[in-house]
C-alpha cells in the first residue's frame, strides 16, 4: 500500500476516513528523513537542528501518527547509523514514511545506504508527503521551484507507475505548465495534490481523497 500527500497533516479531517482504517496504535512507524538539501545539512548538529530528538520537523512528523494513536515511531539517523543498522529498522517496521524535501537527493541516500532494494522487495506500508510521494514513482517530474530552475524527469523507487502526480497543488500557472507537460510528453493519467489531499494506491487503483483530483485533459485541472 502507497499513501501519496503533499503534507504531513493526515490526521486533518480531511483525511481521517481513508487513513483511520489503515492505521492502527500497534504499528510500529520509521521514519528516513534522507530528503534535506546537502547544502542546509552538512553536519550532525545541522542535522539534529531539522530530525534530532527536538528537531524543528519532527513535531510535524510524530503529530498525525500520534493523533491515530501509534507511538512506535523510529528515525533513520544519516550521520549516526550504520547502512546495517538503519537497514534494520526499515526491516522492523510496519509503515515507512519518507519525508519532504529534495526528491533526487533523498533517492541519491536511501541508494547509499541500501534501502531502496529493501523497500521494493519488503512491500510494506509507504506514506510519503511532497518529496517522498515524488520518490516512490518508477519515474517523476519535477515543477520548476526555488529549488530545482528547470522542468525534469528524474528516476524513483519504482514501488507506484502508471499515473504522475503535481504536488502542492496550488493552480499556479507553472504547475499548469508542467502538468500539460508531463500529459503531452508521457501520456499518463495525472492528478493534482494540494496541501490537503492524498492518494491511495493498492493493487494499482488510484484513489484520490481530500483536495486531490485527476485531471481530465491539459487544460482541465
Amino acid at each position: 500500500m502507497n499513501i501519496l500527500l503533499s503534507s504531513y497533516d493526515f490526521h486533518e479531517e480531511w483525511a481521517r476516513d481513508v487513513m483511520g482504517p489503515l492505521l492502527h496504535d500497534d504499528m510500529k512507524v520509521v521514519v528516513i528523513p534522507f530528503s534535506f538539501d546537502k547544502k542546509e545539512v552538512r553536519t550532525v548538529e545541522e542535522y539534529d537542528q531539522h530530525y534530532g530528538v527536538h528537531g524543528k520537523h519532527v513535531p510535524y512528523i510524530l503529530r498525525p501518527f500520534h493523533y491515530y494513536g501509534i507511538k512506535d515511531i523510529e528515525f533513520v539517523d544519516y550521520f549516526n547509523d550504520t547502512h546495517a543498522i538503519a537497514q534494520k529498522k526499515v526491516l522492523s517496521a510496519d509503515i515507512v514514511f519518507l519525508t519532504g524535501g529534495l526528491p533526487d537527493q533523498y533517492l541519491e541516500r536511501l541508494n547509499e545506504f541500501g534501502l531502496s532494494e529493501i523497500i521494493k522487495q519488503n512491500h510494506q506500508f509507504i506514506i510519503g508527503a511532497s518529496a517522498g510521494a515524488m520518490v516512490q514513482f518508477d519515474e517523476y517530474h519535477i515543477t520548476p521551484d526555488d529549488d530545482y530552475p528547470e522542468y525534469q524527469y528524474q528516476k524513483g523507487l519504482g514501488l507506484v507507475s502508471g499515473f504522475e502526480i503535481e504536488v502542492h497543488y496550488c493552480h499556479s500557472p507553472i504547475q499548469d505548465a508542467g502538468i500539460q507537460r508531463v500529459i503531452k510528453e508521457k501520456g499518463l493519467p495525472t492528478y493534482t495534490i494540494a496541501n490537503d489531499g492524498g492518494i491511495f494506491y493498492h493493487h494499482q487503483r488510484v484513489i484520490p481523497f481530500g483536495n486531490a483530483h485527476f485531471v481530465n485533459n491539459p487544460q482541465d485541472k
